[in-house]
């Protein structure tokens, strides 16, 4: 039996205080009260601080594999773009649709889910590929916001395409051992159908509101080499980044983890670079990976206390068999990562499934489930995930301020019809 720490008797106590600090770190981040990075250490904090977790216990939680992919992750998408990648590619994309705007929501759309498909940063990704259309928007006298929530949206649903492209995805593929494969052939037709109806949703539904814009230019007036600041430099980055894709869907079989691939492509990329690029480790966002970290701690003291498994004996027993449990996951997920970042549920969620599976359950179904409903409900709201706050925030900041109610009004009725219909197709899929 362990010894009181601060006056707190143990195990009863540290189940209320783990589930109390969970609680609490939610509702400090849902309300806006506190950051995720503050909320969360507080919470980390307060477990040490009242014995639930030593300090070993709590360092045994985190995952430093999915902490190297993020951070080797990041530094890799900062060094092109502080070669000027993101604009050159922005450029071209304006001309292929001659300025159109129709055309160019298309494109930027799928531009963004494809790179977001395949790299974990997706909060730096979309950030990028925002800021370059505001650019652009400018340039041809238009109003970027549609084009910028459009963006949000196509990073989200590609943020659910395969085991690498967001932090959910890595998580649930780490902890379940699921091959980039089996990720991709489980998730990509769900994901197809999702990116169908955003295409629809602004090329159709909302057609009349784009197509009323009227760019100044056919062309834009910069040619993409004047972008470009080193183009040496960044054919080399682009064919290591390409090979450090290859490497962590293959690095496994090879014995190297992803995260180890992403560290050492990015070791690589900075001794090439030199003096080259600006100050890439400071502008990692050394916040996310703080928070991730604090995060999986407050879980693992869930796990510890017994909580985890309470949960997971509760669901089990849900009145419903297969098709309710399956429902029950997916949207939980949904409403839940509608209006708090979907990495903490996530998180918790891997912790149940994996006590289910320990009592014999078949969790396959749900692990796609939880993955898909993070993803679509990362669309609802401007506070549903940390891509969409580091978007809006710096889109406002830029001088077009997008209404967080009128994001709402946007994505909440495009997270549910998503929603509806994913749910039919899991339900077709799994328990026919």
């Amino acid at each position: 039996m362990r010894k009181e720490v601060l006056g707190v008797p143990p195990i009863v106590s540290f189940k209320l205080i783990a589930v109390l600090t969970f609680a609490g770190v939610y509702l400090l981040i849902m309300l806006g009260l506190r950051e995720l990075t503050v909320a969360s250490l507080a919470g980390v904090a307060t477990l040490l601080l009242t014995g639930v977790l030593s300090w070993k216990e709590a360092l045994g939680y985190v995952d430093f594999d999915v902490l190297g992919m993020l951070i080797g992750v990041m530094i890799m998408i900062r060094m092109l773009s502080d070669l000027g990648f993101f604009r050159w590619l922005g450029i071209h994309m304006a001309n292929l649709a001659r300025c159109d705007p129709i055309k160019m929501m298309l494109i930027f759309l799928c531009v963004t889910f494809i790179l977001s498909s395949f790299t974990i940063a997706n909060v730096v990704t979309v950030l990028l590929m925002a800021v370059v259309m505001i650019e652009i928007a400018e340039l041809l006298e238009l109003d970027p916001r549609p084009f910028v929530v459009a963006l949000i949206f196509a990073s989200n649903i590609g943020g659910m395409a395969t085991s690498i492209s967001s932090l959910p995805d890595i998580l649930v593929s780490l902890a379940f051992h699921i091959s980039f494969w089996d990720f991709v052939a489980h998730m990509w037709p769900l994901v197809l159908v999702n990116l169908a109806m955003l295409i629809a949703l602004f090329t159709v539904v909302r057609k009349e509101e784009i197509a009323g814009f009227k760019p100044k230019y056919k062309r834009i007036p910069i040619a993409p080499s004047e972008v470009v600041r080193d183009r040496p430099l960044l054919a080399a980055l682009l064919v290591l980044f390409a090979l450090m894709v290859i490497g962590m869907v293959l690095g496994p079989s090879w014995g190297f983890s992803p995260g180890a691939i992403a560290l050492i492509s990015a070791a690589v990329a900075l001794l090439l670079a030199g003096h080259r690029v600006g100050p890439v480790i400071r502008e990692v966002d050394w916040e996310t990976v703080l928070s991730i970290a604090c995060l999986l701690i407050l879980v693992g003291a869930l796990e510890k206390t017994g909580i985890i498994h309470d949960l997971s004996l509760a669901i089990a027993h849900v009145d419903g068999g297969r098709a309710g449990t399956l429902m029950l996951i997916f949207w939980s997920s949904v409403l839940v990562s509608c209006f708090v970042d979907n990495v903490p549920f996530t998180i918790a969620l891997i912790s149940v499934l994996k006590d289910m599976a320990s009592g014999g359950m078949d969790i396959g179904p749900l692990i796609w489930a939880l993955v898909a409903g993070a993803g679509i409900g990362g669309n609802g709201t401007v506070v549903a995930s940390y891509a969409n706050i580091v978007v809006v925030g710096e889109t406002t900041r830029r001088g077009y301020k997008i209404d967080p109610r009128a994001f709402a009004r946007i994505g909440i009725p495009f997270v549910l019809t998503c929603a509806a219909i994913t749910s039919g197709i899991l339900l077709l899929i799994y328990c026919s």
